[in-house]
């Protein structure tokens, strides 16, 4: 699901709300099931150093440039570093993701311990359906950042992965509980854990962790297009505990915010003719 640009050549936690394909599309598969084809994972110790557009110049806020000149003491270096940043977020934002990949990769090689380079590449290589080479970046974001702010991406990408869902569910957990984190990536690490756990046989469990972002008092937060998001996995969740009545409800519910949402109508419809309303 697609977000409003917030601006050309920015990274994508900045401002911090979800860009992220992620939730009922990837929510919907099973562990075992098909997922969207991976792309090959790239090896190279020190990538090629791209072509840079003839007077291309950066458009980064303060607080990222700044960071990238305390890190990278060379000025020409620094320079680069922010060029291959805020080109590899545009190209990866217009899912080019071959030139996304070359400029982001680029960044990292000339700025390793940058957090908001490894973040950028890490959500890149996630848009592109690199979950394995998304899931390698996403630690290191994570350990070089000391932030859990992108759990809801790592713990998919685990799942993605289709190993250790116990763990996926313990880091996503961590956002979910994060009181002080944006509460749309909250809302995603909630669906995230929801859905391992439906790939678990655990209904009940994955009903509760979406009901708390569908309750007062954290529910008069939650956007319009959270809210949906969580009723779709709601009544996912409700259907394999064998509740189709609150299922149905769900998505009533959601269709009363949404009602252009897809494939809604028709599960409505098929719920009804099952309960003979």
């Amino acid at each position: 699901m697609t977000e409003p640009r917030r601006g050309r050549g920015r990274p994508p936690q900045v401002p911090p709300a979800p860009r992220e394909p992620i939730g009922r599309d990837r929510a919907k598969a099973p562990s075992g099931g098909p997922r969207r084809p991976q792309r090959p994972t790239e090896r190279q110790e020190r990538p090629e150093r791209p072509v840079f557009p003839e007077g291309a110049e950066s458009d980064l806020p303060p607080k990222v440039r700044k960071e990238i000149e305390r890190l990278v003491n060379d000025r020409d270096r620094a320079a680069e570093v922010k060029l291959a940043l805020s080109l590899g977020t545009e190209a990866s934002e217009d899912d080019d993701h071959l030139a996304a990949r070359r400029f982001l990769a680029w960044a990292k090689h000339l700025a390793p311990r940058s957090p908001v380079v490894r973040e950028t590449y890490a959500i890149a290589l996630y848009r592109s359906g690199d979950f394995k080479a998304a899931l390698s970046e996403l630690q290191a974001y994570r350990r070089i950042s000391g932030s859990d702010d992108q759990n809801h991406l790592l713990a998919d990408c685990i799942r993605a992965e289709g190993r250790e869902p116990d763990r996926a569910i313990e880091i996503g957990m961590l956002l979910v509980d994060a009181e002080d984190q944006d509460i749309e990536r909250r809302v995603e690490a909630a669906i995230v854990v929801a859905a391992v756990q439906l790939d678990l046989g655990r209904p009940q469990r994955a009903g509760a962790v979406l009901a708390r972002f569908l309750t007062p008092p954290v529910s008069k937060d939650v956007p319009a297009e959270s809210r949906v998001r969580l009723l779709w996995m709601v009544a996912d969740a409700a259907e394999a505990e064998g509740a189709d009545a609150r299922a149905l409800e769900a998505l009533e519910r959601l269709l009363s915010i949404d009602p252009e949402y897809p494939d809604a109508d028709e599960r409505v419809s098929r719920l009804r003719g099952r309960a003979g309303r």
